[in-house]
């Protein structure tokens, strides 16, 4: 028998984790994987509110159609992750299956085949648990620490559903007026609540970060044509002094919310006289967003490590003029040819990287890709 205190905490907690899915993610950043993670939050809030009304009835049949609707939300989990990858998302099989948990399950409540019905579920559910590790780790390990508490529930699950089928090993056959599921039950109910969390983490921070082609978009003309122009003439004569730069404002949605427009607008035009004064008249800039700019630089390593020492201390300086004693600092992303090659999108998917990445270290920064870092996709 389940503690009932455990529906009322899934119920406040799936409530509470729809509402910031739905508030701070599909809101902030509508996509096609945002929305099918809200649908899933939004399917374990109902049947969490369902599994209590259960509890209070007594319905073992309204507590059974609960539990498929639960585990068929962390399908939806996977095909929103598909979709955030740019993957067909599946979304029919995730729903189709859902809805054969919460029929089989309702139809065998109350009989002898419940237990057997019910790890079956489980372990479908733990398969596909196995696909959302499988879909996280191809990712790539960019963004491990985004991806890292789905992955630890996903892996939970697995082991779960690994225990349920070696449950019913050693239980054998359920002896009469029991269906052999105290143990499975509990795991259910407490794995769903940390599950919930886990994946909310996971998604917020995925919609936040943007799906792969929301973040590298081809750059618009003359840039584009000149960079790819400069790049091939540079890869003919095998020029290695060239790199990419993904310049950044740090914390940028902060400094909005602590400056007006006119003011944020006054840092990030200061910002953008700060990149061109310190960049040499050969450098190629181009403006992504008030907060974001990419440049190509024909530059020896030594003679960007000072650039950039210089950019990023006179970013840091305060203006006399701000109205508000906020600091104000910037990362930078730097993707060579000598590493990347000379493919543009190459250059500014991989400078974009290690400029998020010199972002989530601390900021005031600036992250050079590696040889380790790179690899050919």
């Amino acid at each position: 028998m389940i503690d009932p205190t455990i529906g009322v905490v899934l119920v406040a907690l799936s409530t509470v984790n729809t509402a910031v899915m739905i508030g701070l993610g599909f809101f902030r950043r509508p996509s096609r994987a945002s929305a099918i993670w809200s649908i899933a939050f939004i399917l374990a809030m109902v049947t969490s509110y369902g599994w209590v009304a259960a509890d209070v009835t007594g319905s073992p049949t309204l507590r059974a159609g609960c539990a498929g609707g639960l585990l068929g939300a962390t399908l939806l989990v996977w095909s929103g992750v598909r979709a955030w990858r740019g993957k067909r998302p599946f979304v029919g099989v995730a729903a189709g299956v859902t809805a054969v948990f919460c029929i089989a399950l309702p139809l065998a409540a109350g009989n002898d085949v419940f237990g057997l019905v019910f790890r079956v579920v489980f372990a479908v559910g733990a398969a596909f648990a196995a696909l959302t590790l499988a879909e996280l780790v191809k990712i790539g390990p960019h963004l491990r620490h985004e991806t890292m508490p789905l992955a630890l529930a996903s892996s939970g699950f697995i082991l779960f559903g690994t225990l349920s089928v070696v449950d019913a090993v050693l239980q054998g056959p359920p002896a009469a007026g029991s269906d052999g599921l105290d143990l499975i039950r509990n795991l259910n109910s407490m794995g769903s609540i940390v599950y919930g969390t886990a994946a909310l983490i996971t998604v917020l921070l995925l919609t936040r970060e943007g799906a792969p082609t929301q973040r590298a978009p081809k750059t618009a003309s003359p840039f584009r044509a000149v960079a790819e122009d400069r790049l091939r003439r540079a890869e003919a004569l095998g020029d290695k002094w060239w790199c990419l730069l993904d310049i950044r404002l740090d914390d940028p949605v902060d400094l909005r919310e602590a400056f007006s427009a006119t003011d944020f607008a006054r840092v990030a035009d200061r910002f953008a006289r700060d990149v061109r004064a310190v960049l040499p008249a050969d450098a190629d800039i181009v403006s992504q967003d008030a907060a974001r700019i990419t440049v190509l630089l024909p530059r020896p390593e030594g003679a960007v490590r000072q650039l950039l020492s210089r950019l990023l201390d006179r970013v840091a300086t305060p203006d006399p003029a701000q109205p508000i004693a906020v600091r104000v600092s910037a990362s930078i992303g730097w993707a060579g040819v000598d590493v990347v090659g000379y493919d543009l999108d190459e250059l500014l998917t991989a400078a974009r990287l290690a400029g998020a990445e010199a972002q989530r270290s601390g900021g005031d920064r600036w992250e050079r890709v590696s040889a380790a870092q790179h690899s050919p996709r």
